[in-house]
């Protein structure tokens, strides 16, 4: 009966935190966009993982290019605040957005998420 009860609580705990993924093009920009998500509470946390080397086609070219890899972790309600201000402050035309659903995590952890946020 325990374990259930602690499942549920889980449950409600991790319900609607998603991680943004977005690659920005340099140190200097992840932090300003960082900083600036942070100041308005769209974001709890966001981890910059540096010398990500990413592959793409961009106008029928291959393109390889060292970035920064940004974890937004964030809620779903302030999910498209946190879009549009990375679309408003970021210098590529089209900026990686892509939401991932948080199925579990640690209770405490999701808590204090849930409180930093707007």
């Amino acid at each position: 009966m325990q374990q259930h009860l602690n499942e549920a609580t889980s449950d409600r705990n991790n319900e609607g935190i998603r991680i943004i993924l977005c690659t920005a093009p340099d140190e200097e920009t992840a932090k300003n966009i960082t900083k600036q998500l942070l100041a308005k509470k769209l974001a709890a946390c966001i981890t910059l993982l540096p010398k990500a080397i990413s592959f793409y086609y961009w106008q029928d070219e291959l393109e390889q290019q060292t970035e920064i890899q940004m974890l937004i972790k964030t809620h779903v309600t302030l999910q498209e605040k946190v879009f549009s201000h990375i679309k408003t402050h970021h210098p590529y035309q089209v900026p990686e957005l892509l939401a991932i659903t948080v199925t579990d995590g640690d209770n405490n952890y999701l808590s204090w998420l849930k409180k930093s946020l707007n």
